[in-house]
């Protein structure tokens, strides 16, 4: 993603580097991309940061993105509190909802499923762990989101461990970030961990 460090007008440069993390992952098969899925499920259940994790923030996977389902299943059987992001048309934005089964999902404003009306927001201070996806990441735990802000926007005041999860073909050198962009604390990918150094 060299191209992207080449102008100084960001979001260009992030336009640019999401058409180029698509083009990566074009070549990516659907039978990939599951064994990729359950390699990163793998690798956080393993984990310590999700072991001593009691209040989880995760999110509904949609193309494109590591199939974490069978995180939100094994957190709700072994009885974690989940938290999904459900849209607020009141507040235009996202607001972390503890989602207590399945059956509690409805499809939300931009079509993809999220915790029902009947589905209490969470206090984010409570969080120990948040699991995060994105378009691209890189090793000093740069994101690039889809645009729009949303997800930063919920993460921005949360204290919890942020873990970053993607396919390989989504890491890339240098992510274009602004200021209010939320760094990840670690990024979990099929090849393995990415752990940004300390600053």
């Amino acid at each position: 993603m060299a191209k992207t460090g080449q102008t100084t007008n960001l979001p260009e440069a992030k336009l640019l580097a999401r058409q180029e993390a698509r083009m990566a992952m074009e070549g990516l098969s659907l039978g990939q991309a599951a064994k990729d899925s359950q390699v990163v499920c793998h690798l956080i259940l393993e984990s310590d940061a999700w072991q001593q994790a009691a209040q989880l923030l995760l999110y509904i996977p949609i193309s494109g993105e590591i199939d974490i389902n069978p995180l939100i299943k094994k957190g709700l059987e072994s009885g974690k509190e989940i938290a999904l992001p459900r849209f607020s048309p009141e507040n235009n934005d996202y607001e972390a909802c503890v989602m207590p089964n399945l059956d509690e999902l409805v499809i939300g404003k931009f079509g993809i499923p999220e915790p029902s009306l009947r589905c209490q927001k969470m206090d984010t201070k409570q969080l120990d762990l948040i699991i995060v996806g994105g378009v691209a990441f890189d090793g000093l735990g740069g994101r690039l989101g889809r645009g729009g802000g949303f997800f930063d926007r919920l993460l921005a005041d949360i204290s919890a461990k942020k873990c970053g999860v993607c396919f390989d073909q989504q890491v890339h050198p240098d992510v274009p970030v602004e200021r209010h962009d939320v760094k990840m604390d670690m990024i979990a990918t099929p090849s393995g961990w990415l752990v940004p150094q300390p600053a």
